[in-house]
């Protein structure tokens, strides 16, 4: 008779779905430009995308969309520069130290990328 032996000492915990879950938050969508690609990174978030842009405070805006960033989620660089600049600067200073992880659309190859900030 054969005899099976099973050791599960060396088998690494699986990860959560919470642990495996990551975000896409798209800084401005609102010039329509493409974020299909974007998903492959994780499920898409808007910070800046329909909101009236004069009516709000924007830095705070951005403080209470993005509280729930966290380190491993994406943060895609698409439309207002200064709309984007806010959402850096937001992340950097709520979790110091972070490894940023910004998505940046690569015209040629018609996909985004990953550019790792260091704070």
């Amino acid at each position: 008779m054969k005899q099976l032996n099973l050791d599960f000492g060396d088998l690494e915990k699986e990860p959560s779905m919470e642990d495996a879950y990551t975000v896409v938050w798209i800084v401005d969508n609102s010039t329509r430009k493409t974020i299909k690609d974007a998903a492959r990174f994780g499920s898409i978030e808007h910070v800046f995308t329909d909101i009236d842009l004069k009516k709000v405070d924007l830095v705070e805006h951005a403080r209470e969309v993005l509280k729930d960033f966290r380190e491993g989620d994406y943060l895609c660089i698409i439309g207002d520069p200064k709309l984007s600049a806010i959402c850096v600067g937001v992340i950097a200073q709520s979790s110091p130290g972070i490894e940023l992880n910004v998505l940046q659309f690569d015209a040629r190859a018609f996909q985004y990328e990953n550019i790792v900030l260091n704070f």
